[in-house]
């Protein structure tokens, strides 16, 4: 059977360096820190709303369900950690290259020119998170101690960027993305990660883990959580400033939610050894829910920002322990292909909340969208109380094909 020749970023003589995947991680989340906060108010200021906006938006949850799987198997088939992330990282930059050139030299930028140029950042960017976490999952270092990286990035661009990137010029947003992505791309080249082919084949592996009904379930609860989450994404801004706050201002409120985010990540691990994955995701959910409750019932924007902290654990503590369930299911042979599976998951619930939240803020603003928010949060949480009695089966199924990977060759 053909395997391609050694490549540099894939060397089995060097282990992935925990210090250039923190580079990594702050630099790609900085560039995220930029658009995910300000590219809705960016795109109103283009004339976009509505549907025409969420159809956008919802692109970055959707047509990256296109690319996981592919980037995953290959990566599990082929051992090309590095080098795949290379090849995402770039595509992830070109398109937010050609939206910052055309929007410093004042082209007139429509709304299919703008779709199809974050149609081809959403192929990319969703390998580019997978990859990295799967690289960092095996890297032997503390997921949360590597991510929190990620966060602190994503946390100085959203606190400090506002005066800049949320007002109405349209210049300085796609400039800032696409110099975070430049970035990250030229350390993506410095990542190394260590050559293992795929002793078992790796489609089997992955279809004998999706059909464990436990695996299933928890691939339902993250699409939940994914769409209940996206109501957050794309519409928090957008009620902080119909509430009267300024874009610097929300920067801010952005920033002290992904400050808890790495206060919790700094000990997530030790949460995940104590209290278990499954434990950790139905307590997350129930935090979700209640959240999105007091955001729909809230108007001052005081009380607001005391309830940003929450976000450490309704995202960053589900993003973690999620992480984790799939680590302990998944055999060691088709890890990054599980991940591609968490990905898909949580990009179709993402995608599917990008469309219905959009609407639902053009038609009854926050409190619509954060009250049903909080009911598909609740919907996830009754399933994950399933989670931890079906762990037992699923644990036998992936232990039974770790034992059969672990015979001799």
């Amino acid at each position: 059977m053909w395997r391609p020749g050694p490549n540099p970023l894939d060397s089995p003589a060097v282990r992935t360096s925990p210090s250039v995947l923190r580079l990594y991680y702050f630099l790609s989340f900085a560039a995220l820190g930029a658009y995910v906060p300000f590219f809705p108010p960016w795109l109103e200021a283009r004339g976009i709303h509505g549907l025409a906006m969420s159809s956008i938006t919802a692109l970055l949850p959707f047509v990256g369900l296109a690319s996981p799987v592919a980037f995953g198997v290959a990566s599990d088939a082929l051992g090309l950690r590095g080098s795949l992330l290379c090849v995402a990282s770039f595509g992830a930059l070109a398109p937010f290259v050609l939206l910052a050139v055309a929007s410093a030299a004042h082209v007139p930028l429509g709304y299919g020119a703008i779709f199809a140029a974050v149609a081809l950042f959403a192929l990319f960017r969703t390998p580019v998170v997978m990859l990295a976490d799967v690289m960092t999952l095996e890297s032997g270092s503390s997921y949360g101690a590597t991510r929190l990286f990620g966060s602190l990035g994503f946390l100085l661009t959203a606190a400090f960027g506002g005066r800049w990137l949320g007002g109405t010029r349209l210049a300085p947003l796609p400039v800032a993305v696409a110099i975070g992505l430049a970035l990250a791309f030229a350390v993506s080249t410095m990542l190394r990660a260590p050559r293992a082919h795929a002793t078992e084949p790796v489609l089997d592996g992955a279809g004998q883990l999706f059909r464990s009904g436990a695996f299933r379930l928890f691939l339902g609860v993250t699409l939940l959580w994914g769409m209940s989450h996206a109501a957050y994404d794309l519409c928090f801004s957008l009620d902080l400033r119909d509430l009267g706050a300024k874009p610097s201002v929300i920067g801010a409120y952005w920033a002290v939610g992904v400050v808890a985010e790495i206060a919790l990540m700094s000990v997530s691990s030790r949460l995940v050894t104590k209290f278990g994955s499954a434990r950790l995701i139905v307590f997350g959910l129930a935090v979700v829910g209640l959240r999105w409750a007091l955001v729909a019932s809230v108007s001052s924007l005081t009380v607001l920002l005391w309830l940003q902290p929450l976000h450490a654990l309704t995202f960053g503590l589900v993003w973690v322990a999620a992480l984790g369930y799939t680590k302990e299911h998944a055999p060691a042979h088709v890890l990054a292909t599980a991940q591609s599976l968490f990905s898909i998951a949580t990009g179709i619930g993402a995608g599917v909340g990008m469309l219905t939240w959009g609407a639902l803020y053009a038609a009854g603003k926050g409190p619509v969208v954060f009250t049903v928010a909080a009911a598909v949060a609740g919907a996830g949480g009754v399933l994950s109380l399933f989670l931890a009695p079906a762990r037992a089966t699923t644990s036998a199924v992936v232990a039974s094909d770790e034992t059969a990977t672990a015979q001799p060759s």
